[in-house]
């Protein structure tokens, strides 16, 4: 489903005063500059050579990654709709092995389907022509499976980079781990689900041998959040932060977790129904969400795509957002003795 601009939108602009009703015929007084000041200065090796890739001023790649089930689809798809909707220029990149994205934006049209098979060769040789979903949004996916081209992430990004305001890079476990050193930002997407926790620490921890794992660029979403008595944001954080080895024998510190940054977003059944129910006619759409949900995915946009130009206006950050570790430093963040023999088990499974 496209979704039309007004005239005052532009790619790359957030609007100042603008309030989630997503009805786009009403926003107005676009401000006229957004600047991050991001440079990528990750340098990767690969045969032998070392390569960069250069972001120019005011673009950003961010990197989402879960374990599967944990809705980062879920995620970058609502994001992108949202900062799309308020004129900024968004590029998805499905970086899936499942390719979520092609059975959703292609339509079950023949022409967009051809266009999935050229878009990622396209990026290679520097031409963005993905799939025009509405004048700021474009996807960048392909067929399931393996695809070699898409290892190419010296050109890929720099393609994106060069033409959208935004890339957000839908990732999983299987994903090239280039992406994620050259990616601004990684937004680990976790539940209150601790058993999807151990995959992840692995694949954390997988990073960081490699001297990959950044952990000042580590953001972490919580989704399909819960009022649970025994489980909080903080346990959960606790145990991403640090890999223990299946026989238990050492564990490695993977990021502060006093001082990550994060943000969470609620469990509702009427939106997740929401949107199961728009997949079935491959539509991603905001209408219908609770407010409650649109401001967290506001303050998650805030995160990914900040508004420097009017600081003073910026969505005011809940008490669980950025503020971890502030208070209640003496907090046990740890799992009991049952839990962890529970992950134990688990892990050996990996």
């Amino acid at each position: 489903k496209n979704i039309g601009n007004t005239s005052n939108q532009f790619s790359g602009i957030r609007n100042k005063n603008y309030i989630p009703n997503y009805d786009i015929s009403k926003q107005i007084n676009e401000i006229n500059s957004v600047s991050n000041n991001k440079t990528l200065n990750n340098n990767e090796e690969k045969d032998g050579n070392s390569v960069s890739v250069s972001i120019p001023e005011g673009k950003n790649i961010a990197a989402f990654v879960g374990a599967h089930g944990n809705g980062t689809s879920f995620i970058v798809n609502n994001l992108a709709q949202l900062l799309s909707e308020q004129g900024i220029k968004v590029a998805i990149l499905d970086l899936t092995k499942n390719k979520n994205a092609y059975y959703i934006y292609t339509l079950n049209e023949d022409a967009l389907r051809e266009k999935s098979f050229r878009c990622i060769d396209g990026l290679r040789s520097g031409v963005a022509d993905g799939i025009q979903v509405s004048k700021n949004l474009t996807v960048y996916t392909t067929l399931p499976g393996e695809n070699p081209s898409i290892d190419d992430y010296e050109n890929i990004l720099d393609t994106l980079s060069k033409n959208y305001s935004l890339a957000l890079l839908d990732c999983d476990f299987d994903t090239n781990f280039n992406y994620f050193a050259q990616s601004h930002e990684i937004y680990l997407v976790q539940t209150y689900d601790i058993l999807t926790i151990q995959p992840l620490t692995a694949f954390l921890n997988e990073l960081k041998y490699k001297n990959i794992l950044n952990p000042n660029k580590l953001r972490i979403v919580i989704n399909k959040t819960l009022k649970l008595r025994k489980l909080t944001d903080k346990m959960v954080i606790g145990g991403i932060s640090c890999y223990n080895d299946p026989a238990s024998t050492y564990i490695n510190t993977l990021f502060d977790k006093d001082n990550v940054k994060y943000t969470t977003i609620p469990f509702e059944d009427q939106t997740y129904g929401r949107y199961l129910e728009r997949l079935v006619d491959c539509e991603i759409s905001l209408n219908g969400y609770s407010k409650i949900f649109l401001d967290a995915l506001q303050r998650l946009g805030d995160m990914v795509y900040p508004l420097i130009a009017n600081e003073k206006n910026k969505t005011k950050p809940t008490k669980n957002y950025n503020d971890y570790g502030k208070k209640n430093t003496k907090t046990n963040y740890s799992f009991n003795s049952n839990m962890n023999a529970t992950l134990n088990k688990m892990r050996n499974n990996f």
